[in-house]
């Protein structure tokens, strides 16, 4: 069985930190995670960035045409890496046996629900700012775990020197967001995973996923926009549950 993982815009492989092997470890053997990163970003940081949802989700399955993978598989997609997800599944639904989106929206949703309004001028300042500030602030909006905060940055300014995303990526892939429309209904089986702490995209566009596509919803009470940073042990569960 295969899990596929994808992060959201302008995050890598990397940004999930620890969170794959404690999947893993919940999961047991008969599992198989793997992470896919897109162009412009990660091990991809040099190569040119893809401006639709569409590309994207061609891209990550000439990824895993290339790992030999062509049983049906999960993916489980955060922010725009969950309209990458739910796109598969529609387009593609039997290549897809489940579909888990964490905290991520809909082109077609009110813009203050996929954005909230007090993001918007952290979303400006990214741009503007060098890349160290634009990762500090990212990361003070995405993130509710205070006593963690320090290690997380020092990570992320690490993933950053290494592979580092260029403007030019950025407005690409929020480009390619803000065009995404899913369609009405599909056929595979889905959850909806989302926060009631996001401080980023209003926990509202998660439950009009749930409601428009008859998914089960998991609410968590506190955490921020990026859960599995916030909370990796409770997503685990939640996910270990369903798949299982």
């Amino acid at each position: 069985m295969h899990i596929i993982l994808l992060r959201g815009l302008a995050r890598e492989a990397a940004h999930w930190l620890h969170f794959p092997q404690q999947l893993q470890h919940t999961l047991g053997p008969r599992w198989n995670i793997h992470c896919i990163d897109f162009p412009g970003c990660g091990i991809h940081y040099q190569e040119s960035p893809l401006d639709s949802i569409q590309q994207m989700t061609e891209y990550a399955q000439a990824q895993l045409a290339a790992l030999q993978i062509s049983e049906p598989i999960y993916v489980v997609g955060i922010s725009m890496g969950g309209m990458i997800a739910l796109n598969w599944a529609q387009q593609f639904p039997a290549q897809v046996a489940g579909v888990v989106l964490i905290n991520s929206s809909a082109g077609d949703q009110p813009v203050y629900w996929r954005l909230k309004p007090r993001a918007w001028p952290a979303i400006i300042a990214a741009l503007l700012l060098p890349a160290r500030w634009r990762e500090h602030l990212v990361l003070r909006h995405v993130s509710n775990n205070r006593p963690k905060f320090k290690t997380h940055l020092q990570q992320w300014l690490a993933i950053q020197t290494q592979h580092p995303v260029s403007r030019t990526t950025i407005i690409s892939m929020l480009g390619a967001a803000a065009r995404f429309r899913p369609q009405h209904n599909c056929a595979v089986r889905g959850l909806i995973i989302a926060s009631a702490g996001d401080r980023f995209v209003n926990c509202n566009a998660s439950k009009d996923l749930a409601r428009r596509f008859n998914w089960p919803l998991e609410l968590h009470p506190d955490a921020g926009h990026d859960l599995p940073l916030d909370a990796p042990d409770w997503l685990c569960q939640v996910l270990g549950a369903w798949l299982n």
